[in-house]
């Protein structure tokens, strides 16, 4: 048994798959296995994969037809052994001391999962925001969050979990949610009542790049996504004996839905389509809030850069 199992699902990740497993080669902690699915790529990531098989730490499936991401990671979780569960993403790569340090910090927290920071890198790469969720604040020291800490605060990341906790209560992936699957799967595991802790060091390199599922989604298709999880989430037993629970999935759900559409709520009144506007706004009624929210700041900018314009023409003369 090894002590670590990562997961890492591929697809046409040619151009990316040979950094991410050199990163998982460049670990600190060597007791490990890769578990790479290749979801029927059409170009030569299993090619690349290939070359890397010689070490027998390393194994590769291949689905025969493409099946989503969901499926791709509970293929990789069925062939799993180790103590430990890691995600990876196959676009993406860590630090050398990533699963050493995360493994030992879950140890020492009696965790049943950890997350660290992630580090967000544009395809220029440009550091674009290091964070752990969509709205808590990066904690300053190692610390624990209840599960409605981590329900408000929209945890993400990509953590390292206790791998007898997911076989103890039969929690996978859920195939027919196909953009956000990762995030129903981890907080299904928080909701069963795992102990979950945040460790605040940057050693996950997430890159944002075209042609990444995320990307691809329309606003309304990725709102669908989102719904299809929060449905999901809140049929579970524990959800439905906790009503906290159920109001703060709903409360997180519409406040991410809110902030997808507030781009297209303010392009239609920058152009004056206002029945346009107040669809959008009936769809997300907090996007008004929102926009009184932003006028302040808009009018500060505007006066800074009139300021600057200013000293700019006084200094030319």
């Amino acid at each position: 048994m090894p002590k670590v199992s990562i997961i890492t699902p591929t697809y046409n990740v040619e151009p990316y798959i040979a950094q991410c497993i050199e990163s998982v080669l460049a670990q600190t902690l060597e007791d490990w296995e890769l578990i790479l699915v290749d979801d029927a790529s059409t170009d030569g990531t299993v090619a690349v994969i290939e070359r890397y098989l010689d070490d027998p730490r390393i194994r590769l499936f291949c689905n025969e037809q493409n099946m989503g991401a969901g499926y791709t990671r509970n293929r990789a979780l069925e062939n799993a052994t180790g103590e430990w569960l890691a995600m990876v993403d196959s676009d993406d790569w860590i630090a050398p001391q990533r699963l050493e340090r995360l493994v030992q910090f879950a140890e020492e927290f009696h965790a049943d999962m950890v997350v660290d920071l992630l580090q967000e890198v544009a395809p220029n790469g440009k550091l674009l925001q290091v964070f752990w969720s969509t709205f808590g604040k990066n904690p300053s020291r190692p610390r624990y969050y209840t599960l409605y800490e981590a329900i408000r605060y929209h945890a993400g990341g990509q953590p390292v979990i206790r791998h007898a906790f997911v076989q103890q209560h039969g929690i996978r992936f859920v195939p027919q949610i196909r953009k956000s699957q990762d995030y129903a799967f981890y907080m299904e595991i928080l909701i069963k009542g795992a102990r979950f802790a945040v460790l605040p060091e940057p050693m996950y390199y997430y890159r944002v790049r075209p042609g990444s599922i995320t990307s691809t989604y329309s606003r309304r298709k990725a709102i669908e996504q989102n719904r299809l999880s929060l449905e999901y989430l809140k049929s579970l037993p524990e959800a439905q004996r906790d009503p906290r629970i159920l109001r703060l999935l709903e409360a997180v759900f519409h406040r991410k839905v809110m902030l997808s559409l507030y781009p297209e709520f303010a392009d239609h009144l920058k152009a004056r389509r206002w029945r346009e506007a107040f669809a959008v706004s009936r769809e997300a009624p907090g996007v008004w809030w929102h926009f009184l929210k932003s006028i302040p700041g808009a009018i500060y900018r505007r006066w800074f850069a009139r300021d600057r314009l200013v000293c700019y023409y006084k200094s030319a003369e």
